[in-house]
Order: C-alpha cells, then structure tokens, then sequence
C-alpha cells in the first residue's frame, strides 16, 4: 500500500512530526507556523508579511498562514466567520428549497465548500494532516475557483426556485387578506 498512498503516507509524517522534515516536505507547515505566530492579533499589515515569501508557494494550499500574517488573528478569523456565513446560507438555501432533490443538493454543495474550507484551514494549524486541496474562493488555482463557481451558481439556482416559491405563496397570502380587507370595509 505504499506505492499507492507514498504521498499520504508523508503528509501523515509531516502531520505528526513536521520538525523532523522541516528541510524538505515539512517546510511549509513550519513557515506557516511561524507566519501564523508572528500575525499576532492584529497582524503585520496587507502586503508587509514576511510568510508570502518563507512559506514555499504560500499562494496556494497555504494561503490563510499569509492571512493569518498580514491581518493576524482579527482577519483570520474573519476568514472563518465568511464561510461560515457562506455555509448558513447554503443551509438557509436548503430550507427553503420547493422539492427534496433540490434541499440534498443545496445540503451536498453547501457541505462540499464547508468541509473544503474545514480541511485546509485544520491542516494549517494542524489540527488535520494537510490534504493538499485549496481554500475556496481564496487560493490560486483557476479549476478550483471554476468549480467552486459553479457551485454557487448552483446554489443561486436552487435559492431561486425557493425564493420564486415562496414569492408564489406571499403573492396568494396578500391578495387574500386585500379580499378580507374589501369585504370588511364594504359589509359583505
């Protein structure tokens, strides 16, 4: 099985002991830890952070350890309090949803962003060993940010529906109390 799980195999030794790799494929969790450390809570200030160029290709899996650097615990937590925002939403979106397909769905993309963003920003400060996968909506990669596109847009198209629905429902619930208000006031 190591032939066919070398790459998760080192990311697990990396996770457990990255001191140990910290030359070679344990560099980047190390500098990311420093970047993280050095943000303080207010950070170091957009463009000032030292990790952008410790952090070997920060631009992509390592993105929130710049974040973390450059607009220290305040921003990072920001970070996290958007995707959270983002995957009530979705869940909000779920709600509302007119048929069931269209609820598991809104569930199914909703939790794909959710865990994307869970699992990269755990493996940053270690919490999960690294997977490799980019944060959504933050990281380089153009097919990531297509595909997570695409899952908003998908999510939009579900919302609308449910918002087209309930439009429906509001549209009927006037109309009757305007019918209830025109026999009142006329007697009949």
């Amino acid at each position: 099985s190591g032939r066919y799980l070398s790459q998760a195999h080192i990311r697990v030794e990396d996770w457990l002991d990255p001191w140990k790799y910290s030359t070679g494929s344990g560099e980047q969790l190390v500098q990311s830890w420093y970047s993280l450390g050095s943000g303080g809570i207010g950070g170091s200030g957009l463009g000032l952070g030292s990790g952008a160029f410790q952090i070997p290709i920060p631009n992509t899996d390592f993105i929130f350890a710049v974040i973390g650097e450059e607009m220290g615990l305040l921003g990072s937590t920001m970070v996290v309090v958007a995707f959270l925002l983002l995957v009530g939403a979705g869940l909000r979106i779920a709600q509302v949803a007119r048929s069931e397909f269209a609820k598991l769905t809104a569930v199914g993309l909703t939790m794909i962003i959710g865990f994307q963003a869970f699992f990269i920003i755990a493996g940053i400060v270690r919490l999960l060993p690294l997977t490799g996968i980019t944060l959504p909506f933050v990281s380089y990669g153009g097919s990531a940010l297509v595909a997570n596109y695409v899952l908003i847009a998908l999510l939009m198209r579900i919302s609308d529906e449910g918002g087209a629905a309930a439009d429906a429902a509001d549209q009927a619930q006037y109309e009757q109390n305007e019918e209830r208000r025109r026999r009142l006031l006329t007697g009949g």
